[in-house]
């Protein structure tokens, strides 16, 4: 009897204890496949959560007073954290073209289908409509080199210089493939300036979401060459248009380079681009397009300086450590 007792408190016991085990381990298994908020990535994952939750409610309070539609993205490069409004919506790019231009011209280079050194002419017969200070620079005939056509176009947005490389690199529909081939579905261009001066209708459309990417890609040199991004930037970061959009609320010398683009009359204004955060946190790839708004021109302006700042502002605290 006392031996057959033994033995069930023998079996008792290792009952228990596996059960101890058993339980121990579940725990285990399920803390691991269940992280919770007090691991401290989880939680830092969590932060970043939040706070681009409070960024993408102060940014739509900013865009709500457009009484039109805006549609913008915001990425930090390094974390890939993005905060997106209305950023899958085609709207008109305007000069903002003369950014994927630019790509499809430098991949030209690339590929040896164009030099930058070479000498292309224009004649006064060729000019297109703009600010009257880019005009002058036509009046008579002018050889100038590919690059000085870049400069012209991304810098002070010149059209006859845009649409001079837009012959170069086989037309309109040679930028949306070249765009297209690079993975940005939604960078459409259907026309060049003059084309879209002569039917409104013509009209080249773009995401904010896919102009993001492509100023994160450009940054993080996938799809340039160091040579090329180097002449691309260099050309967005002297821009001399636009100075009251991206760049105007920013502290004083702040890097940025970006491209403006504009709707006749104040009916769009837009500015997308790269800003350094100070301190090595990284750096914002942003895309404002406004269009069909109904505040005059300046306001508008003043809403792309005020979407900058603020996701400047948001990012400076929760930036992850820029990589050397």
């Amino acid at each position: 009897m006392r031996i057959v007792l033994a033995i069930a408190a023998i079996a008792c016991l290792g009952a228990l204890t596996w059960a101890g085990f058993s339980a121990r381990d579940g725990a285990r298994r399920a803390e691991a496949g269940n992280p919770t908020t007090s691991s401290p990535e989880n939680a830092v994952q969590q932060k970043g959560s939040d706070a681009d939750g409070q960024l993408t409610e102060r940014l739509k309070a900013i865009t709500s007073s457009a009484g039109g539609v805006v549609g913008l993205a915001v990425t930090h490069i390094e974390s890939g954290r993005t905060v997106n409004i209305q950023g899958t919506l085609p709207l008109p790019l305007y000069s903002v073209f003369k950014l994927p231009l630019a790509v499809a011209v430098l991949k030209d280079v690339e590929e040896n289908r164009l030099r930058l050194d070479r000498k292309v002419l224009t004649t006064p017969a060729e000019i297109v409509p703009g600010s009257q200070e880019n005009t002058d620079l036509w009046r008579k005939p002018v050889e100038r080199t590919v690059t000085e056509l870049l400069e012209l176009s991304v810098m002070r947005s010149d059209n006859t210089s845009a649409d001079k490389l837009l012959q170069l690199v086989g037309g309109a529909s040679a930028v949306t493939e070249r765009m297209r081939s690079l993975g940005y579905q939604n960078l459409l261009i259907h026309s060049s300036v003059r084309e879209y001066v002569a039917d409104r209708k013509k009209v080249n459309t773009g995401t904010a979401s896919d102009l993001t990417r492509l100023l994160v890609d450009l940054h993080q040199g996938r799809i340039l060459q160091p040579p090329q991004l180097s002449v691309l930037l260099g050309f967005m970061q002297r821009a001399t248009t636009g100075q009251r959009r991206l760049r105007d609320l920013l502290p004083a010398g702040t890097q940025v380079a970006d491209k403006t683009g504009s709707g006749a009359a104040g009916v769009a204004t837009n500015d997308v681009g790269l800003i350094t955060l100070p301190k090595g946190q990284g750096h914002l790839a942003i895309a404002v397009l406004v269009s069909d708004a109904k505040l005059p021109t300046e306001e508008q302006e003043k809403l792309i300086a005020e979407v900058a700042r603020v996701s400047y502002d948001a990012h400076l605290s929760q930036a992850a450590p820029a990589t050397p």
